[in-house]
């Protein structure tokens, strides 16, 4: 730029200075002092106070109303009960058939003592002569937890309770 037209600005920014205007730029100014109240007494925004809301009217249609797809009566939800607890009543008597469903297995037990010269096999006889030896002694072995059949007289053992004794 020229040094007249610098200077023709720098007089401009001095003169809007003097006003109290700045310009930067092309076309806009900014004051530089505040803006002074109006004289009869009216303010730009209202002071504090209650603000009052205009109520709304929306009107209701009072019309019957078609049911909609995904209304949900009583008897629907009467169905899904019942069909929910015929599913869990047939689950749990599936489980109760897989658990070996056996009286034997939650029967109480006793406490009995290994004689001498005793087997195992000797034991459950006794204790069970109603029942299979070989299932008597599968279940002694569990709940004595025994990894194999070796006793030792006056051993205590726990036997499934026998109801005939």
């Amino acid at each position: 730029m020229s040094n007249a037209v610098l200077h023709r600005q720098a007089v401009l920014n001095r003169q809007a200075l003097e006003r109290g205007v700045v310009r930067s730029g092309a076309a806009r100014s900014y004051r530089t002092e505040p803006r002074r109240r109006r004289t009869d007494g009216e303010l730009r925004r209202p002071s504090s106070g209650a603000v009052a809301y205009r109520p709304t009217h929306t009107g209701v249609s009072r019309a019957d109303h078609e049911r909609g797809a995904n209304d949900v009566g009583w008897r629907t939800v009467l169905a899904g009960v019942v069909i929910t607890a015929g599913v869990l009543c047939g689950l749990a008597g599936v489980a109760q058939l897989a658990t070996g469903g056996s009286v034997s297995n939650s029967a109480a037990t006793e406490v009995v003592q290994v004689q001498q010269g005793e087997s195992l096999a000797a034991v459950a006889a006794r204790i069970a002569p109603e029942m299979p030896v070989a299932q008597v002694i599968e279940r002694i072995m569990e709940l004595n937890a025994m990894s194999n059949s070796a006793l030792h007289p006056g051993q205590s053992l726990i036997v499934p309770s026998s109801a005939t004794r």
